[in-house]
């Protein structure tokens, strides 16, 4: 009997010191009610530290909303405003986007044109940042659902069927900023050191702006010293074949593609003969004008091919000297337009017209 008690009262001893210690065994519904209660703990902790994350980023936001002020730019006779950094960019054109591109904004961009020629591609160097770039169909609508605060581009993706008017985006609070060179009467490459400038200002990257101008100044200057003693009797006379039909031919009068022609030492043949930047003309004025180079531009449907046809093909041509040399420079249309091509695209000019110059 005595023995039995002494066995009875080790085990209530035992007993309780695995209570006292946590090693006693627990029911499975003990067992199942501690995990949920610790992973509802988590969740909590894990809702919490996103909560703040969330909090702690939109205070950032206002922080850099607020620190970022107002900035006005003149765009022809719209003054546009911004009150904070535009984070969801609409390029409407290639070069609108390498321009963001080059200042280190390519993850603002949200989308950009869609090509309409194999010509119409980025520079090799920025090929790789603009295949996370989305080529958008042109509407309104698309712009929208982008979620895009600013949109850049020529005045005519500002036009009624294409991208939307001012008003229609400003009413949608979307900034609309268009191309300097396609609103002023003739576009230099001055108007285009203005574009990078203004997207300085706009994203604070006033520096870097300021670098890509001087870069693009300092390669032109090399181009007009090296041609500067061409003699202006010897000057080569160019003329540009953009698109024909028929006997009508498509040309430039003035802006930026003869600005950077006359840079690199040229005459454009067809220089204000229309008050218009592109006019067209005749196969009569091209036989007039009895250009040395015709200058073919490379994009749209029409091919390089046709228009090369178009012009060997036609008996009228055949005693100009440009075609009876078979001297004709082939150029993509976005190296002749508003961005940073304007230096390499003077230089190729160049090359061409006086291959001494550059030896």
């Amino acid at each position: 009997m005595k023995k039995k008690q002494v066995v009875v009262q080790a085990m209530a001893l035992f007993l309780g010191m695995a209570l006292a210690t946590g090693c006693a065994p627990k029911s499975a519904d003990a067992t199942s009610a501690q995990e949920t209660t610790a992973e509802s703990s988590v969740a909590k902790e894990s809702e919490a530290s996103e909560a703040s994350a969330d909090q702690s980023e939109a205070e950032s936001k206002d922080q850099a909303d607020a620190d970022y002020g107002t900035v006005e730019i003149q765009n022809g006779d719209r003054t546009v405003t911004f009150t904070k950094m535009p984070e969801k960019v609409l390029c409407a054109n290639l070069y609108a986007a390498e321009n963001m591109v080059m200042l280190g904004l390519g993850d603002r961009v949200v989308g950009r044109n869609v090509s309409t020629s194999a010509a119409d591609k980025p520079l090799p160097e920025l090929e790789a940042q603009f295949e996370k770039i989305p080529q958008i169909e042109k509407s309104n609508e698309n712009a929208v659902a982008l979620g895009t605060d600013l949109v850049i581009g020529q005045i005519s993706a500002f036009k009624d069927g294409s991208w939307g008017s001012y008003e229609q985006f400003e009413n949608e609070g979307i900034n609309c900023l268009t191309i300097t060179g396609t609103i002023v009467e003739d576009e230099t490459v001055e108007d285009v050191y203005t574009d990078i400038r203004n997207l300085g200002k706009i994203f604070k990257v006033e520096d870097k702006a300021e670098e890509l101008v001087t870069e693009i100044q300092d390669q032109i200057a090399e181009v007009e010293t090296a041609v500067k003693d061409v003699p202006e009797d010897t000057k080569v006379k160019a003329f540009v074949l953009d698109t024909f039909k028929g006997n009508e031919i498509y040309t430039t009068s003035k802006g930026l593609e003869s600005n950077l022609i006359e840079l690199a030492g040229g005459i454009n043949c067809t220089r204000n003969m229309a008050d218009s930047r592109w006019f067209n003309t005749s196969v009569e004025t091209l036989v007039e004008t009895n250009p040395d180079v015709i200058i073919i531009n490379d994009y749209g449907t029409q091919t390089v091919e046709e228009k090369l046809d178009f012009l060997k093909s036609n008996p009228a041509l055949s005693e100009v000297p440009a075609v009876k040399n078979e001297n004709y420079l082939i150029i993509p249309l976005v190296e002749v337009m508003q961005d940073v091509r304007a230096a390499s695209a003077c230089k190729k000019f160049a090359q061409h017209f006086y291959p001494e110059c550059f030896e």
